[in-house]
C-alpha cells in the first residue's frame, strides 16, 4: 500500500479539559464551535496527538471542506469525545455537526431519516433495529470502504483489538456477511454482591447457579429487612429476557434453532433456565419483583436492601461504588456470572454502533470519522480522559493507567466477561417476538403461570411473528 499522507507530522499536544458523562447534550451544535460553548477549546486544548492519526497509511484530506451530520442518543460517549472532535477535524478538514436528541425523539427522527430517503444524518447511533434497518435496504455496507486502500489500513487500525462479540453484533448479530456500522460502546453482564455479608456469613463468590442460590438463601434468612437478590423482572425486550438469554445460551439452548421455524424458547435448556431465573426472583427477589427495572435493580442495591444482583450491566459499578449514590459504596463486590455446574460461561453484551445510510451525502467522509472514533488513539485517550468505561476494545481494559482509575478487579471481570461474551442476535423482527417473549417471562415471575407455559407460549409467538 502506498503512503498517501500529507506529510504534516507536527504534534499538537495540548491539555485536555475535564469532560462530564451525566449530562447529555441536547440539540445541534458544531464540533467546530465547541470553543463558544465549553465543551471543547479547539484541537490545541486536547491531549491527543493529530501525528497519531498521520501513522495511518489513510488519505485523511481526500475529504476536505465537507461536512458530516452525526445524529446521536445522548449519551456519554458523546460527551466523552466532543472534546476530541477538533482533532478529528483538523488530521481531515471534515467538519462535524452534532444532532444530538433525547432517545424516543432520536429513534423516531432516525427512522424518518433513513425510510424516507432523506439522508440528512451521515452518520447515526444503531442498536437492536440493525437487522430491521438492513433488511428494509436503509444501510450503506462498509466493506467497500475498508477494501479502499485510501480509506483503511488494516495493519494501523488493529481491527482484532476490537472484541469479537462487538465485531460480531457489527454484522447483524450474525444474520449479515457484510459491516453494518463499526461498534463504539459495550457492556457485559456481571454478578455483583455484599462483601460484608459474605465475610459475616464466611460465603465464596458463586461460580455455579446452585452457589448463588445457596449464598441468597443465606443472606435473606440472616438479614432482616433484605432480599437475597435483585433481577430485572418487567416487560420489554430490553429488559427481563436481556438477562434470560444469558441463563438460555448457559444451559446448552439458543433462541433459535433454526431461525423462522423453530425458536429454540420451548427447548429444555430454554425451560430449565426459566424454571431457574423465576424461581429464584420469587423465593429470593423483593416484593413486585415482575416490575423491576434495570433502574430499580440497581436502587435495590445501592440502598442496601439485597445481597446481590445476580447479573447486570457491568456499568452499574461506578454507581454502586460512589459514596454519594450508594448506601453500600464501600462492601459492593464484582464477579463474573454465575453459570450452571455442567454449563457454559457465557454473558450477554450489548453495543452501541454507528452506520451510514444508503441516502447520505457524505457516506466516505463519515466512514473515516467512525474510523478514527474507534480508532485506538481516540478509544484510549477517551478512557484516559473520561469517566467512561465501556470500550470496545480489547488494549484499553489492559490499559494499567486506566486499570488504575477504573480498578483491576472491575477491569479483570470485565475483560473477561468481554471475551466470552455471547449476545443476543437480534433478527429483523426481534422487537415484536422479543416483546411478547418478555411479557410471558413477566408473567410467570409474577407467579400467575409457570415458567414452562410461558416459554411455550413465547416460542409459538416467535414463529408465528418470523412467519409473516
Amino acid at each position: 500500500m502506498t503512503s498517501k499522507r500529507s506529510g504534516r507530522k507536527r504534534r499538537n499536544f495540548i491539555k485536555a479539559t475535564g469532560v462530564g458523562l451525566l449530562g447529555g447534550l441536547a440539540g445541534c451544535t458544531r464540533g467546530g464551535d465547541e470553543a463558544s460553548d465549553g465543551n471543547g477549546d479547539g484541537a490545541d486544548d486536547v491531549d491527543l496527538s493529530v501525528s497519531e492519526f498521520q501513522d495511518a497509511d489513510i488519505d485523511w484530506q481526500q475529504f476536505e471542506g465537507s461536512t458530516i451530520n452525526i445524529g446521536a442518543v445522548q449519551h456519554p460517549w458523546v460527551d466523552a469525545i466532543k472534546p476530541a472532535i477538533p482533532v478529528f477535524e483538523e488530521l481531515t478538514g471534515i467538519s462535524v455537526q452534532w444532532n444530538v436528541l433525547p432517545e424516543q425523539e432520536f429513534r423516531t427522527k432516525r427512522l424518518t431519516d433513513v425510510s424516507t430517503g432523506a439522508g440528512e444524518w451521515d452518520v447515526f447511533f444503531l442498536d437492536q433495529v440493525v437487522n430491521q434497518f438492513r433488511e428494509a435496504g436503509w444501510l450503506q455496507p462498509l466493506d467497500p470502504y475498508f477494501d479502499d486502500d485510501s480509506m483503511y489500513d488494516e495493519e494501523w487500525y488493529t481491527m482484532d483489538d476490537l472484541f469479537e462479540a462487538t465485531r460480531w453484533q457489527a454484522h447483524g448479530g450474525g444474520y449479515s456477511d457484510t459491516w453494518t456500522g463499526i461498534p463504539i460502546t459495550v457492556e457485559v453482564q456481571t454478578q455483583f454482591y455484599r462483601t460484608d455479608l459474605y465475610e459475616e456469613y464466611d460465603l465464596e463468590v458463586a461460580e455455579t447457579l446452585e452457589e448463588f442460590v445457596s449464598n441468597a438463601q443465606t443472606i435473606q434468612e440472616n438479614e432482616s429487612d433484605m432480599v437475597g437478590t435483585a433481577g430485572r423482572g418487567q416487560k420489554g425486550y430490553g429488559m427481563n429476557i436481556y438477562i434470560l438469554n444469558t441463563f438460555i445460551r448457559e444451559y446448552g439452548s439458543q433462541l433459535w434453532d433454526d431461525y423462522p421455524d423453530d425458536s429454540g424458547l420451548d427447548s429444555e435448556g430454554a425451560i430449565s433456565a426459566a424454571e431457574w431465573y423465576v424461581s429464584l426472583l420469587q423465593d429470593y427477589g423483593p416484593d413486585g419483583a415482575s416490575s423491576q427495572t434495570w433502574s430499580d435493580v440497581l436502587s435495590t442495591m445501592q440502598s442496601g436492601s439485597a445481597g446481590h444482583i445476580v447479573s447486570d450491566a457491568n456499568l452499574f459499578w461506578p454507581s454502586l461504588t460512589d459514596p454519594e449514590a450508594s448506601d453500600a459504596a464501600d462492601n459492593i463486590g464484582i464477579a463474573k456470572t454465575p453459570a450452571p455446574a455442567d454449563g457454559e460461561f457465557a454473558p450477554n453484551a450489548y453495543s452501541w454502533q454507528i452506520s451510514t445510510s444508503k441516502n447520505a451525502d457524505n457516506s466516505e467522509a463519515a466512514f473515516l470519522f467512525m474510523l478514527w472514533a474507534s480508532s485506538e488513539p481516540t478509544n484510549t485517550w477517551l478512557h484516559l480522559n473520561s469517566s467512561a468505561a465501556f470500550s470496545v476494545r480489547q488494549s484499553v481494559w489492559e490499559n494499567d493507567e486506566f486499570r488504575s482509575r477504573v480498578g483491576d478487579n472491575f477491569a479483570q471481570v470485565t475483560l473477561e466477561s468481554l471475551q466470552a461474551a455471547a449476545p443476543d442476535p437480534f433478527d429483523a423482527k426481534y422487537p415484536e417476538w422479543g416483546q411478547t417473549y418478555s411479557e410471558e417471562l413477566q408473567t410467570a415471575i409474577a407467579g400467575d403461570q409457570s415458567a414452562e407455559e410461558a416459554l411455550t407460549n413465547a416460542a409459538t409467538a416467535a414463529e408465528d411473528t418470523a412467519d409473516e
